[in-house]
């Protein structure tokens, strides 16, 4: 599955949301592309799931063929690294 990921800035957002998934599917394929702001998932959740395990982490995904999401309303960036 393909998802759109926001906020998505730096490679610590890749760190965190790979780990953040592979906490709940071990065995689960996770592939970030910062650049296009995308994920690649191939695993046992399904795209709610999915939303549900980055969200506590700052990100939204939202399934790449629907409307990009903004992400958590006053979010300046992810995990505070970037812009700090």
């Amino acid at each position: 599955m393909k998802f759109n990921v926001s906020p998505l800035t730096c490679g610590r957002c890749v760190t965190t949301i790979t780990q953040a998934l592979q906490a709940v599917d071990p065995d689960a394929r996770v592939t970030v592309d910062l650049a296009a702001g995308t994920l690649d998932f191939d695993g046992g959740l399904d795209a709610t799931a999915l939303a549900a395990t980055l969200a506590p982490h700052g990100y939204s995904a939202v399934p790449a063929d629907a409307p990009a999401d903004p992400g958590p309303a006053g979010a300046a960036s992810c995990c505070g690294t970037c812009h700090a």
